[in-house]
């Protein structure tokens, strides 16, 4: 027989789940009327909670999978921020890197939520889903009506962004350059910005895809394809400022001048992006404060922060900036066609 969830619970009963684990727990913030049906109800299903817990915790579960250097830079700013909003609220953080989804059941007696930074196993989403406890997901897109709290960053409007920015500068053949594929949010960037390329007169765009985001072997190979074709890109968008750092060495050693022939805007503002010369335009993400707010997300479901939050669950965005630098300008004339 499958184990009952918190979730079963809630939807039968038509609350929440997190009103459910009060409930549950005998902590406040639910009426006595709610506290009775959810106790029948849990007696009805059969649930039994996992433990009972001998003491109050206070920290708070991170949990990693991806140790990619392309994003070492994107978790450490994220658990930079988790961990300044938890000190502030008096909470300790722990920090896992794993991708076993049973770790979600064995810390249960010892945390008050998980925080899950990018990308996961489906099994540890839905252990976390499952938990009794809250969780909150960061810097990644869950599937379409999955029932965990998210934060990310606008990915769509940065790359309308970008589009609106390049064009203003002149530039109507623009490439789109992945990096490698399979990151949700390169994805949405590329939506936002070719929906805007396409509303806007004249511009045409063209895409490139890497095996591995550091291929310039890939890149110098896809350029060669357009130009075979005839397409003569002023200017490129990257899915990161990594891969923003490959396109412009590799730009430069095939003889083609940044900005001076092409612009080239990142992703990120990665401490790499000033450390490259020309430095990069970039989108500036708010990484750190995704994190502050994951923990302020995870808090606000227990009523820690102030009035408890019962509300579905919830995508929230931060709005990233862009940064402009001296990887752009305005488009010029002058082919590079011959140069390659």
């Amino acid at each position: 027989m499958s184990r009952v969830t918190l979730q079963e619970i809630a939807d039968h009963l038509g609350i929440s789940k997190f009103a459910v684990s009060r409930a549950l727990t005998g902590k406040p913030g639910v009426s006595d009327d709610t506290r009775r049906n959810v106790l029948s109800a849990a007696e009805e299903f059969g649930y039994t909670a996992r433990r009972n817990r001998l003491s109050a915790p206070s920290s708070i579960e991170v949990i990693f999978h991806d140790r990619t250097v392309a994003n070492r830079e994107l978790w450490i700013d994220v658990q930079h921020g988790i961990e300044m909003e938890s000190t502030r609220f008096g909470c300790s953080m722990a920090v896992r890197w794993t991708d076993d989804h049973r770790i979600i059941e064995r810390l249960e007696a010892s945390t008050i939520g998980f925080i899950l930074v990018g990308p996961q196993e489906q099994r540890m989403f839905d252990a976390a889903r499952d938990s009794a406890l809250p969780s909150v997901v960061v810097a990644h897109i869950v599937p379409e009506l999955y029932e965990m709290d998210q934060i990310t960053a606008t990915d769509v409007e940065a790359g309308v962004c970008v589009a609106k920015y390049l064009y203003g500068l002149g530039h109507r053949r623009l490439v789109y350059v992945h990096g490698q594929l399979g990151y949700p949010g390169r994805d949405a960037r590329l939506r936002g910005f070719s929906k805007a390329i396409a509303a806007l007169d004249g511009a045409m765009l063209h895409e490139i895809s890497f095996k591995e985001d550091y291929q310039a072997t890939d890149f110098r190979n896809a350029l060669k394809a357009m130009a075979d074709d005839c397409f003569e890109a002023t200017a490129f968008f990257c899915g990161s400022d990594g891969v923003a750092v490959t396109v412009v060495s590799e730009l430069m050693r095939m003889g083609i001048s940044v900005p001076e022939d092409v612009s080239v805007v990142g992703h990120a503002d990665y401490p790499i992006a000033t450390q490259v010369s020309p430095n990069l335009t970039t989108i500036h993400m708010p990484h750190k404060q995704m994190g502050i707010a994951a923990v302020r997300q995870l808090l606000s479901r227990l009523g820690q922060n102030g009035q408890l939050n019962d509300l579905p669950p919830q995508r929230i965005s931060l709005v990233p900036h862009l940064v402009e630098r001296q990887s752009t300008g305005p488009a010029t004339k002058r082919s590079w066609l011959r140069r390659i």
